[in-house]
């Protein structure tokens, strides 16, 4: 068969490589296969290496060294060690598992402050204390406080420890000090682990100023009880509920009620010499924002055979005070807890008339009274808790009856003095 040129079509020899005409290449050429076993090879090596890599990589994963983390967190911390999940958090001991990132308190600027922080662990899933298992991987525990640059003084932190006698419920305790003028300084605890890992929780303390104003009869005009009552409604509108009120009273007779409502007030009756501070009609204590106790030192208050002399709605006290010719004395009502201390309650148809479904009470001394020529010295109708009331150093004479307990509250008259039947 005679071969062809593919180039320019001219005959060629038959053995020709190139074409005599066009000089041309005319000679087919094929790529040679890769053999099929070598090709296997190839695919199966790469298998080979890639799983290498990843068993390689598993390894070097499973035998790092541990990168040490840090963690941060307002008021609690979640923390995963060794495949368990923990609450790290500050708390109050009515509920571990509740953080309490913000604690308010408050103070005088001269007067000195105690309050235990309080550090839980917790395993997460369950809310256990996990506190003796975790403390196996704590290699340190401590607290430092980030002060508030505003506050006039600086809060101080104690070294953390376990208090079983006094918080046993708690991981670790630290005890702060501080003063009303330190502001909203920080609590940080800080755990340092022993694998590296640094665990911090956050406490903010908000601390408020109880500042103490005095109003004395020299500087303001008390002179009546419409000056009277006047000062102490202005006094409510420019105070905070917090601060502390003291009104030092002149040596008058005031004439008129006197309505106590909103915050809480000190008064102290004149005791210069000068004479004495008298109220003649009812002077009612129903301080409803009351912060404090309301307190009453040094007054007559005398009465003309009708009506209550000193009437608390809110909890209050009356020290060194005298009560004559009332209806009803003193009377507390409402859920008010009321104190009669050191004071000479004498010719009222009922001294001291307890009749209050409170449920706290703020101290139980009734001491140093006497109680003289009532119609009933004591009627206890309600008394707000089981509290004991002790009337050591009282003394009960003259009087129709002297205690009469209705309500079978729990009494210590065994340092009482009773020229009558005693208690009914």
């Amino acid at each position: 068969m005679e071969r062809i040129c593919p180039h320019c079509g001219a005959p060629l020899p038959d053995e020709a490589a190139f074409c005599p005409h066009c000089a041309r290449n005319v000679r087919e050429r094929k790529t040679a296969d890769i053999p099929t076993p070598l090709r296997r090879n190839v695919l199966l090596g790469l298998l080979v290496l890639a799983v290498l890599v990843v068993l390689g990589g598993g390894i070097y994963w499973a035998a790092r060294p541990h990168a040490p983390q840090e963690y941060d967190g307002v008021g609690e911390v979640y923390y995963t060690l060794d495949d368990t999940a923990y609450q790290i958090l500050v708390a109050w001991p009515n509920d571990r598992c509740a953080p309490a990132p913000d604690i308010y308190q408050n103070g005088r600027a001269e007067e000195t402050t105690r309050w235990p922080s309080r550090l839980y662990v917790n395993y997460k899933d369950t809310g256990a204390d996990a506190w003796d298992a975790f403390s196996q991987q704590v290699d340190m525990v401590r607290v430092e406080v980030e002060q508030d640059e505003n506050g006039a003084s600086d809060l101080r932190a104690e070294d953390p420890v376990s208090r079983d006698d006094y918080s046993p419920d708690a991981a670790m305790v630290s005890t702060l000090d501080f003063t009303g003028d330190c502001g909203e300084p920080q609590v940080v605890w800080i755990l340092e682990m022993k694998n590296g890992d640094v665990i911090r929780v956050r406490q903010t303390m908000h601390v408020t100023l109880i500042n103490t104003y005095v109003y004395d009869y020299h500087d303001y005009p008390m002179e009546t009880m419409e000056e009277l009552q006047t000062l102490v409604e202005r006094i409510g509108e420019e105070t905070d509920r917090l601060d502390e009120v003291l009104i030092y009273l002149p040596p008058v007779t005031y004439e008129g009620k006197l309505e106590l409502t909103g915050r809480s007030f000190e008064f102290h009756g004149c005791t210069d010499g000068t004479g004495r501070t008298v109220f003649t009609d009812t002077v009612q204590v129903a301080t409803k924002d009351a912060y404090w106790l309301n307190f009453f030192y040094d007054i007559d208050f005398v009465g003309s055979g009708t009506g209550v002399g000193l009437s608390f709605a809110e909890s209050g006290r009356a020290t060194r005070c005298t009560f004559t010719g009332w209806k009803t004395a003193v009377l507390g009502y409402g859920y008010a807890w009321v104190n009669v201390i050191e004071c000479q309650v004498t010719d009222n148809q009922t001294g001291f008339h307890f009749n209050s479904i409170g449920q706290s009470a703020n101290h139980t001394l009734y001491t140093d009274n006497v109680f003289a020529h009532n119609g009933t010295a004591v009627l206890l109708e309600n008394v707000p808790t089981d509290l004991m009331m002790d009337f050591s150093g009282s003394v009960f004479t003259g009087n129709g009856t002297d205690i009469d307990n209705r309500c079978g509250q729990p009494l210590d008259v065994s340092q009482a003095t009773f020229d009558g039947a005693g208690p009914a």
